[in-house]
């Protein structure tokens, strides 16, 4: 398990000025104990949090006593996603938590070895149960997994802990390899095979555009011809000289 050491921190100290001295506040408190301030040293606090996980049991040493706790919450700077203030939460053994584990693989599955993809498609599992049950991580053994199994939370046993999560989803599966999709290039694609079809139907009604427009202009020539055939000739003017 591992050990922080932390003091308690003077109610009048300014949190931003413990940040500038490399220090974190933080407050540890529980179902059966008062709310203490405390003070971290904000290096060593970096340094666990890249070993442990949220169920992880964690030991404070307090002015002598030491204090298992669970990492309840931990506040970021939105801007340098640094940690600026911390949560610890102290309970018995037998006191019930509910707590996310979260769920790791274990080798390599046959599946994969063939070919298949691995599919995780849970990261934590939701548990209920007694303080010192709860493990720090829930390991998965998945080397005998051929391509298209699956596990689902109602194939995990985790003892006496209730399993929050819902029983029918899928922590995860082996996924058939992906076939890759040939293409001819000499071949027309869809895209291609649609503009063609709408030019061959532009085309066409071009043409009968055009025929339309000839028939229209034949017609009108021969209206013309015919009113110049049936006209008669207008009679000449007689002379005044005639009798």
């Amino acid at each position: 398990m591992s050990t922080l050491q932390v003091s308690e921190r003077e109610s009048e100290k300014n949190p931003n000025t413990l940040r500038r001295e490399g220090k974190l506040p933080a407050v540890l408190y529980g179902p059966e104990r008062d709310s203490v301030s405390l003070t971290i040293n904000k290096k060593k606090m970096k340094e666990l949090l890249n070993e442990i996980t949220r169920s992880t049991r964690v030991e404070l040493e307090l002015d002598g006593d030491v204090h298992e706790v669970f990492l309840r919450d931990i506040q970021y700077d939105h801007l340098t996603d640094e940690p600026i203030h911390i949560d610890f939460y102290e309970v018995p053994d037998d006191h019930p938590v509910e707590m996310e584990i979260p769920v790791v693989t274990v080798g390599t599955p046959e599946g994969v070895s063939s070919g298949g993809i691995l599919d995780q498609l849970m990261e934590t599992i939701t548990v209920y149960g007694e303080a010192k049950d709860i493990p720090e991580i829930l390991r998965l053994d998945v080397e005998e997994l051929e391509i298209g199994d699956s596990i689902h939370v109602s194939d995990l046993d985790l003892g006496d802990l209730e399993i929050l999560t819902p029983e029918d989803r899928t922590v995860l599966s082996i996924l058939a390899p992906r076939k890759e999709i040939e293409i001819d290039l000499t071949e027309p694609t869809i895209g291609e095979e649609l503009l063609g079809e709408e030019e061959e139907l532009e085309a066409e009604e071009e043409l009968e555009e055009g025929e339309l427009e000839e028939e229209l202009e034949e017609g009108e020539l021969e209206e013309g011809a015919a009113g110049e055939e049936g006209e008669e000739p207008e009679p000449e003017e007689e002379s005044e000289g005639e009798e």
